[in-house]
């Protein structure tokens, strides 16, 4: 078993100061298993559908990083950095997160409701969304908190944006189209993509249902969760293809920084488990990282950028 962290908190201009060092763990039979390239991060809850603890792994080795629990974070440029939503009782809001340093810092300190952080590749502006009962939308800041925009406005949920490599787009989920057929349930999830600034909003799952997307790394294509399994399209929604064939439920795609590989979380057959799970970016090569039981739950994959 690896011990939690204790955490010695100092109020110093919204610095998280944790201590000491995140204790590390050598994978075994019953701990996750190598990965072949960077650094994959991910949450684990002990309790299925409630925030966790950030683990990152390099080749077999975990580590627990001393945040605030969460259950969304992404990557800064480069692998040095976490953005993050805290989301336990002695926090909440957005952080950014050293990782050489173990300590997070409060960013968009006037903005409790935030949700799904990713920052921008030149790392200056943060694109997030802010939840509501009826709605919620995309909205964009710089770093320091100025220069906030709302990017989407429709009477509908819209949620996860995700920055393209070159930031010049956004991908995001929407509900603002009807299910096909009508019904009730609310709207269709689909998979939108934009221009930085909010134009040329555009449905690249055309009303078939998407979740979780997520850009490779040279921008050409994108990853997604399409009835319980994980499908590859072109950057223009052509050439829809399903790769890993899932049997319960496969989400949250992330790319390897060399597009060889896509996480992904599955979800257990006669439970509420969730596991974290790799394969080559054809579907081939599936290997179990984690090793989950009872209601424990790893999710949030996020392969770094470097």
């Amino acid at each position: 078993m690896n011990p939690a962290p204790h955490f010695l908190l100092a109020a110093l201009g919204g610095l998280l100061l944790s201590s000491p060092i995140p204790a590390q763990e050598k994978a075994g039979t019953d701990a996750p298993a190598t990965i072949p390239v960077g650094k994959l991060a991910y949450v684990t809850s002990a309790d299925f559908g409630r925030a966790g603890n950030i683990w990152i792994m390099t080749g077999s080795v975990r580590t627990m990083e001393p945040t605030h629990q969460t259950r969304d974070f992404a990557f800064a440029a480069g692998g040095k950095k976490i953005v993050y939503t805290a989301n336990d009782p002695v926090a909440i809001g957005l952080y950014l997160h050293d990782l050489e340093q173990h300590a997070s810092t409060r960013l968009l300190a006037a903005a409790d409701n935030v949700r799904g952080p990713d920052l921008s590749p030149d790392g200056t502006r943060i694109a997030f969304y802010q939840p509501g009962e009826e709605s919620s939308q995309i909205m964009t800041a710089a770093v320091d908190g100025t220069d906030l925009k709302q990017l989407t406005q429709e009477n509908c949920f819209n949620w996860t944006p995700r920055w393209s490599p070159d930031g010049r787009r956004l991908l995001f989920e929407t509900t603002r189209n009807e299910l096909p057929g009508g019904g009730e349930g609310g709207g269709q999830r689909d998979i939108y993509v934009m221009d930085a600034d909010g134009k040329n909003q555009t449905n690249l799952t055309a009303n078939s249902y998407g979740h979780s997307a997520a850009w490779s790394p040279d921008g050409k294509h994108i990853a997604y969760m399409n009835n319980g399994s994980i499908f590859i399209m072109n950057s223009d929604g052509s050439s829809k293809k399903d790769v890993s064939h899932g049997k319960v439920r496969d989400s949250e795609p992330a790319w390897s920084p060399d597009g060889q590989w896509i996480a992904f979380t599955r979800t257990h057959k006669n439970s509420r488990a969730m596991d974290i799970w790799i394969m080559k970016s054809d579907g081939t090569g599936q290997r179990q990282i984690t090793f989950n039981e009872g209601m424990t739950a790893s999710f949030s994959p996020q392969w770094s950028k470097e």
